[in-house]
């Protein structure tokens, strides 16, 4: 029997797919922009980094498909990843809701760090291709895993800003290219229609990582600035491990 938040997910992917297939006319991918991003060009967000090869070159097999269909654009590899929370954009002062200062982010981490150490390692099935809103995307199964990561979030983390689209609402994906233009938008369809079974691989989530995002031309700058181990069935309570030992320089 399927796991019942598979079948959730597996119902409104496909509801996505036949909107996305049946006279959907996407938006424009703008790099330079995010939801809520009023001009801010610094996205936080806690992530599942992709970085293994294998992974990757069966996500490149994909985009080679679609790599030559007017106005696509594919992501590089360095910015694959899987949002898991979205915390907000870095500023120097607080003007907006989801802005967060220097002193500010010390405190969020805090709670990440206190919350995910106590939640289990997962693991995710990527695959099936599908548009969503600019982007064409990679389906993500995990059980429900990263719904429940948000939910903690929305009720032991009241520092973090909410996602509308979080919790039950959200379908977990992964971006491997924008839509510049239109232009080869019925091409782009029916070579969708060719992948849109394929299958890239399981993947184990052993921590998650705080992801910053510089919102620019071509695509997003993306780069990992902490990791959050989550629990080991054999060692709850793991504590995070900082990259290069130390918070990146710019958050001082």
């Amino acid at each position: 029997m399927q796991h019942p938040q598979k079948m959730l997910y597996h119902k409104k992917f496909n509801q996505l797919w036949n909107r996305f297939q049946n006279g959907y006319k996407p938006p424009i991918y703008n790099p330079e922009q995010a939801a809520d991003s009023n001009g801010r060009k610094n996205s936080l967000t806690l992530s599942i980094h992709i970085d293994q090869p294998d992974i990757i070159r069966q996500i490149q097999n994909v985009t080679d498909e679609i790599r030559h269909i007017p106005g696509v654009y594919l992501m590089p590899p360095e910015y694959y990843h899987i949002t898991v929370k979205w915390l907000g954009f870095l500023t120097n002062r607080k003007h907006h809701r989801s802005d967060i200062e220097s002193p500010m982010l010390e405190r969020i981490l805090e709670q990440a760090d206190l919350i995910l150490s106590h939640l289990p390692e997962f693991s995710i099935q990527l695959g099936r291709v599908n548009g969503l809103a600019s982007f064409i995307v990679l389906e993500v199964e995990d059980k429900g895993a990263i719904a429940h990561i948000q939910q903690q979030f929305h009720q032991d983390a009241p520092l973090v800003p909410t996602y509308s689209i979080e919790g039950e609402h959200w379908l977990p994906h992964l971006s491997i290219a924008g839509l510049n233009n239109l232009d080869g938008l019925s091409t782009l369809k029916a070579k969708m229609k060719e992948l849109r079974h394929i299958e890239i691989g399981e993947i184990h989530v052993p921590h998650v990582d705080l992801l910053q995002a510089v919102l620019q031309k071509p695509c997003p700058q993306c780069r990992i600035l902490r990791s959050f181990s989550l629990a080991h069935p054999s060692c709850v309570g793991a504590k995070h491990s900082l990259v290069g030992g130390e918070m990146i320089s710019w958050l001082h």
